[in-house]
């Protein structure tokens, strides 16, 4: 379907970019694509709310809301006009969602409610949002402007499993109080035992298992709406067959609201001000150093994931300055911080709606919720929101506790769950400092475990990646017989987190943008002097493998040990059923140990296959292996 809508009329290849987006071929995708991910973005939105305005904020859930679908426009408009990719979709996440709902938490908390009215406590979480807005707005926007987002890529990979999977615990956490009232704490735990609370917390865990299940199995961008509407009116249903009346079914805690009439939008004005508790802000300064460092960690995430899914390269600089203008507007708009949004924008993508419209009709469905005011969301049921916030923590701990668990040793696993308990029972940045510290440890042990001497008949040059010469490349028998362009590439040392990013910039240039615009047809990665490896540097393979095979290149790797093999198998940096992914068996001579043969008298092209390179009529006096285990 995406290639028939995007495909260009021949006529219209030589308009302007912005008049080829006012094209129908255009024009359609984006409005399909841009409302399907409104009305994705306006269903989170309003439950991301509900996480935050929880507790003694409940009945301020309108502002909440407010808050949270404006935030969805202005943060998709701004990221729209001005990401380096066009079709990137924005959104608040749940990582910043997550620190928000612990920021209000500690502000009612601070607050006495004998010396307090409702409307300074929500004053002042709205205050303590727009300016968490404003400062994460200010400094992604300054780091891009001083070009620091390379510097940024320096983050151990089991502290950012540590992390997630601690966020897909505070979203549970958060769902079960949306959905009952009670906050989920060890000292209540047999009051969740009871009929009433089984019942509201139990629907929403069968339909975020449902969720979870059918979005696993079928990738599709209706799933999620169409479950969340099946289950609504299945509430409704039920709530029809019992003959009870609405107001009923509220009080026992079924329905949100009931809220006040008025607009959902409830910005801070200069009559507003002397309501808010400024004080208790800067108490919780941290909590706001906390959500600039998560939105920061969730845009490079971001950013990652969506190079690796779409083969393409983004500028980080200009994202972080995309980003940093969109928050500092929602801050102005007294909103929350967003983010650009992976899965909604490999969705337009794959739609065909690569479009900077797309972005923009995504605000449609926002701004029908403002319009339409608190009146519809008194009849939100508990359990769907409570379901999503369930869905999405759950997603989080399955991928980060359960499928990482194949793919690491344990004692990257171990700093996982390490980082995990900390977080949940101290606090975040705790959670975070010990991560980094465990991982520094694993470090400095794994290179007291490993010889500093390098095997290379030269000595270790500083950096990551070494390059061999034409010359020397005809040292090894099993290339110089190769017809195409081999790229030989050594590499020394220990592979780790701090070195991961240099690693990946290099590897990835020699395939997408070599000196001589000539893309390799293999690229030799020899392992000979390789010490060790973390799993940041296995998920750089890993990439590396997913470029190559999008470029055609065939990746050799040579001289790998058994267990580095096998540490690479299990992280999907060594993928031996690929095609473009060879091993050998047979170690390259150091230079200068064999002279190059002389070049055959046909020149006949190579072939790729399940015995390794092969010019066919000649021997190959070096076996490969593609498809066999270490």
């Amino acid at each position: 379907m995406a290639s028939d809508l995007s495909k260009p009329l021949p006529w219209s290849t030589h308009l302007p970019p912005w008049l080829k987006d006012l094209q129908p071929e255009t024009l359609f995708p984006s409005f399909v694509a841009g409302s399907i991910t409104g009305v994705i973005g306006v269903i989170r939105a309003i439950s991301y709310a509900a996480l935050i305005f929880s507790g003694s904020l409940a009945e301020s859930l309108n502002v909440g809301v407010g808050i949270a679908v404006l935030s969805s426009a202005i943060i998709s408009i701004v990221v729209a006009l001005t990401s380096s990719l066009p079709g990137m979709i924005a959104t608040p996440l749940a990582a910043p969602t997550a620190v928000l709902a612990i920021l209000a938490a500690q502000i009612v908390q601070n607050l006495d409610p004998a010396t307090t009215d409702a409307p300074e406590r929500v004053m002042t979480v709205v205050a303590a949002i727009a300016i968490g807005s404003l400062v994460t707005g200010a400094t992604l926007w300054l780091l891009g402007t001083v070009k620091g987002g390379n510097a940024l890529q320096f983050i151990p990979y089991p502290v950012v499993g540590g992390f997630m999977a601690a966020t897909g615990w505070l979203l549970v956490r958060g769902a079960i109080q949306v959905m009952t009232g009670e906050p989920l704490l060890l000292s209540n735990l047999t009051e969740f035992m009871g009929r009433d609370l089984v019942l509201h917390w139990g629907s929403g865990l069968v339909i975020a298992l449902v969720l979870l299940a059918m979005t696993k199995r079928y990738h599709h961008a209706l799933i999620m709406p169409g479950i969340l509407l099946a289950a609504t009116g299945l509430f409704y249903g039920v709530v029809w067959q019992s003959h009870a009346p609405l107001d009923r079914i509220r009080a026992q805690g079924w329905l949100l609201g009931p809220f006040p009439a008025g607009n959902l939008w409830q910005p801070l004005t200069p009559a507003g001000f002397g309501q808010v508790h400024w004080g208790v802000i800067t108490q919780h300064s941290s909590t706001l150093g906390l959500l600039v460092f998560v939105s920061l960690l969730s845009l490079i995430l971001t950013n990652g994931g969506i190079e690796l899914a779409l083969g393409r390269d983004l500028d980080l600089n200009q994202e972080l300055r995309a980003v940093g203008i969109a928050n500092v507007m929602a801050g102005l708009g007294s909103t929350m911080a967003g983010n650009q949004a992976l899965p909604s924008t490999l969705l337009v993508h794959k739609m065909g709606a690569s479009s900077r419209l797309t972005g923009l009709f995504k605000t449609l469905p926002c701004f029908a919720v403002l319009l339409l005011g608190p009146a519809f969301l008194a009849y939100f049921p508990k359990p769907i929101l409570g379901s999503l916030l369930l869905f999405l923590g759950l997603d989080l701990l399955w991928q980060w506790l359960y499928q990482i668990w194949f793919r690491l040793d344990w004692v990257d696993y171990l700093t996982i769950l390490v980082t995990l308990v900390v977080v949940n029972w101290v606090g975040f940045m705790v959670g975070i400092a010990i991560g980094f510290a465990m991982t520094a440890i694993q470090f400095l042990y794994g290179c007291t475990q490993t010889s500093p001497i390098a095997t290379d008949a030269e000595s270790p040059l500083s950096g990551v990646v070494r390059e061999k010469s034409p010359k020397e490349k005809g040292d090894w028998p099993g290339l110089a017989h190769i017809e195409g362009k081999v790229d030989w590439i050594d590499l020394q040392g220990f592979l780790f987190f701090g070195n991961a990013a240099v690693l990946f910039q290099r590897l990835r240039s020699r395939l997408i943008h070599p000196t001589d615009d000539q893309s390799p047809n293999y690229l030799v990665l020899n392992f000979q002097a390789v010490l060790g490896m973390d799993a940041s540097a296995v998920l750089t393979f890993k990439k590396v493998l997913k470029l190559a095979r999008d470029a055609q290149v065939t990746v050799v790797f040579s001289q790998v040990s058994e267990p580095l093999q096998r540490q690479l198998i299990r992280g999907q940096g060594l993928d031996l059923e690929s095609e473009y992914c060879v091993l050998c068996e047979t170690p390259a001579p150091l230079p200068g140990q064999l002279p190059p043969l002389d070049p055959p008298s046909v020149e006949v092209p190579a072939v790729v296959s399940s015995e390794g390179i092969q010019a066919p009529g000649k021997a190959n006096p070096v076996q490969l292996r593609a498809n066999a285990g270490p």
